[in-house]
């Protein structure tokens, strides 16, 4: 059987098992059984199908049963692991995937042996560290520090490829989180190889084990990595879950902790936060970062001396000097957007550090989960073996993930001498602003959580994004991620507050069918602020939904009929669904609430003008055109009604002005063409033909579609001959 046929047979199996269709999932899963001819596992599947038969035997006698279901519960769960068991045993000798060949490699290997030979070289360690600094064999200490960290590898591989996690290794997993001699991120490591492992194959063990850590271990961040790598893992295997009753179990026993309610409200908004993480990196890339680029050299030399074409966002500071040409350049807007994207916690360094990942220290499995420490021999050795002042810095920056933290480190140390020393010293200028925010955080609990929650999200987002062999993890991040589509998750995280602000970042980013559900979420619970409603249609509007947008507005409406912005809303759903005389009387009925509107008006007589009603219309614009704010806006509309209502002279006026006193776009100087063509103006048509024609960068299969498109006027509405209609295009390509 091959590793095709292999994956093809196992995805095939989940589907059954996951939609109870037992009868069909023995068949499957004897078929692979036999093929890995290994008599333990055939064991185990004839006593799961002898126990499935008597089930079925005594269900069609009509025996009545009151353990049916928690029987039927253990014999699913026994089937996915065999599943897995069997999956295992034929794929093991023929993939190339980093996970088998660690399988195969520990297997033999025992857990608590690794751990004890970990605890000595870290006693050893210790041992010489006791001695003056002058008589330290940093050599030796090295040496020392690199068994450990090979060690601590060793541990995150055993407990990654073990499947399913025997007794032995569950204690040995117990006993290494208990003891608190053991350094914090040793631990951190395995709760990170816990959810990896996890994610290839499903254990209720390692599982239990994660939850059972948020309330065993007193350090916070342990506490929240653990109930991240539960909620990821519980979220990967929704679908099965609740056949593991004690993995609920476990996880109903979370309620008693004080902070469980807050702190999965913090990881369901950060997860969520995290799919915008591929929209905030184009942003960066294609929006705000080529602004910036429009800097010219001479101005970037006269802010800072920099070098020509050196862009650094932490260089554009604020100069009267130059800060008015910043704003007239759109550059400040373009700052301030990345500045908010920020502080919101949105993900703006991936794009960046995405480039630093290539060091071999990232080609060790366990180092894309190591939390940082300045005792890392990759840091330390690529300092000459010392321990820079920089290493030290990094504990007090909060705003880089670990696995940043690392990157940069490695990349200063690549540099040359001068710039270290002058990067030390810009980090030492903010060392105190860092400290600043460090013991900020100390004193506000949640905002301390959330960074921890945050950076820790962002490490496993590198990871599954960027890793080299990524293709061989299952990933959470490559799906829309909904925590209330888990049913023994829902109950923590549909409390109104939570829902609001997932409700919200979808609305901003434009996620509008996610907006929608947790807006409607809301709704449910019977405590929404009525404005819900609105933002609900809103996000039926903006996917082009018109009916479903005007039935939330309506909602709105019984409640305040006297919005503007609401009622501007809705005359815009009914313009949209061609609904003439409703999108006029919404837009008069705005106008009476907000008479000094300019865009009102103008909408109001665009109604009139799809409608037909040509003179109305006119009527509307010339009333906006004289409002305080019109600026040259109605000019365009007059003109064109101008035209179609006869009156050439005054639509050749208006033509006039915007060419005079606005900038003339190609549709102006295409419709001033029209109005010329019509009055019998040819030779003077063409010219503004051609002037349109250059606007369009000489595009002439666009120029004549756009002119064909308006024969509809032109032609069938003003008079003109359909064949001297069409020979003018001709003459006017002519002439190009």
């Amino acid at each position: 059987m091959d590793k095709t046929e292999i994956s093809k047979l196992r995805n095939k199996l989940y589907e059954y098992l996951d939609s109870k269709q037992l009868v069909l999932a023995f068949k499957t899963l004897r078929v692979m059984v036999d093929d890995t001819q290994k008599w333990e596992l055939s064991e185990e599947l004839n006593r799961l199908t002898t126990s499935y038969g008597y089930m079925l035997q005594y269900l069609s006698q009509g025996v009545l049963d009151p353990q049916r279901d928690n029987i039927l519960s253990q014999i699913l769960v026994d089937a996915y692991t065999l599943t897995d068991k069997t999956v295992i045993s034929l794929a093991a000798s023929q993939s190339t995937h980093i996970f088998y060949q660690r399988e195969q490699q520990y297997k033999n290997v025992k857990m608590q042996n690794l751990v004890e030979e970990y605890i000595v070289a870290q006693n050893k360690i210790q041992l010489l560290s006791s001695v003056d600094e002058a008589n330290l064999d940093n050599d030796a200490s090295t040496s020392l520090m690199r068994q450990c960290e090979a060690l601590e590898s060793d541990i995150f591989n055993k407990v990654w490829s073990s499947f399913p996690l025997n007794k032995d290794e569950e204690e040995s997993v117990k006993a290494l989180f208990a003891n608190e001699q053991l350094p914090s991120h040793l631990k951190s490591l395995v709760l990170s190889a816990l959810m990896l492992g996890l994610s290839k194959f499903f254990d209720a063990p390692k599982l239990i084990l994660l939850l059972d850590s948020y309330c065993k271990l007193n350090d916070t961040e342990l506490k929240l990595r653990a109930l991240i790598n539960a909620v990821i893992i519980i979220y990967l295997y929704r679908d099965r879950i609740n056949a593991y009753k004690d993995v609920l179990t476990a996880l109903k026993s979370l309620e008693t902790q004080p902070d469980f309610d807050g702190d999965m409200q913090l990881i369901f908004t950060r997860l969520i936060h995290s799919r915008n993480t591929d929209n905030i990196s184009r942003k960066l890339k294609d929006d705000i970062m080529p602004e910036l680029q429009k800097l010219s050299p001479d101005l970037f030399n006269k802010i800072k001396g920099k070098t020509p074409g050196t862009i650094d966002i932490s260089d554009i500071e604020e100069n009267p000097q130059w800060q008015e040409w910043l704003d007239k350049s759109g550059i400040t807007r373009k700052l301030e957007e990345y500045n908010e994207i920020q502080l919101q916690g949105g993900d703006v360094f991936i794009s960046t550090f995405a480039k630093l990942k290539s060091y071999p220290f990232f080609n060790t499995l366990s180092n894309w989960f190591l939390p940082y420490h300045d005792k890392c021999t990759a840091v330390t050795s690529a300092f000459g073996g010392k321990k820079h002042p920089l290493t030290g810095l990094f504990k007090v920056m909060p705003i880089l993930c670990d696995s940043d933290k690392y990157s940069m480190l490695l990349s200063i140390a690549a540099a040359p001498e001068s710039q270290r020393n002058m990067m030390f010293q810009q980090f030492e200028a903010q060392r105190e602003q860092l400290q600043e925010l460090q013991n900020e955080e100390v004193q506000s609990v949640i905002k301390m959580r959330d960074n921890i929650v945050n950076r820790y999200i962002q490490d496993l987002y590198r990871f599954f994004k960027l890793y080299s062999r990524r293709r061989e993890f299952k990933s959470i991040f490559d799906s829309d991620i909904n925590l209330t589509d888990v049913e023994c998750l829902k109950p923590y995280i549909t409390h109104t507050p939570t829902l609001s602000v997932i409700a919200e970042f979808y609305f901003k980013n434009g996620f509008y069918d996610d907006a929608i559900k947790f807006y409607r979420l809301m709704v449910s619970n019977h405590d929404a602020d009525p404005h819900v409603y609105q933002k609900i249609g809103y996000s039926f509007q903006s996917l082009g939904k018109w009916r479903e947008a005007l039935r939330n507005y309506s909602r709105y409406e019984l409640v305040d009929n006297s919005d503007v912005w609401n009622t501007k809303q809705m005359a815009q759903c009914y313009r949209s669904l061609h609904d003439h005389a409703k999108a006029i009387e919404y837009y008069s009925k705005a106008l009476d609430i907000s008479p000094q509107s300019v865009n009102l008006c103008l909408s109001l007589g665009h109604c009139f003008l799809d409608k037909g009603e040509y003179d109305k219309a006119l009527r509307q614009y010339y009333k906006a055109d004289f409002m305080p704010k019109a600026k040259h806006r109605a000019w365009r509309p007059i003109a064109w009604c101008s035209l179609l209502t006869g009156k050439h002279e005054q639509a050749v006026n208006y033509y006039k002005k915007i060419i005079r006193e606005d900038t003339a776009t190609s549709q102006d100087l295409l419709n001033y063409g029209h109005v010329l063509q019509v009055m019998g103006n040819i030779a003077e048509a063409i010219a503004q033909y051609r002037e349109s024609l250059a606007l369009e960068n000489h595009n002439e299969e666009a120029f004549a579609k756009q002119y064909m498109a308006d024969a509809k006027y032109v032609v069938n509405k003003l008079g003109v001959q359909a064949c001297d209609y069409a020979l003018l295009l001709d003459a006017t390509l002519q002439t190009c």
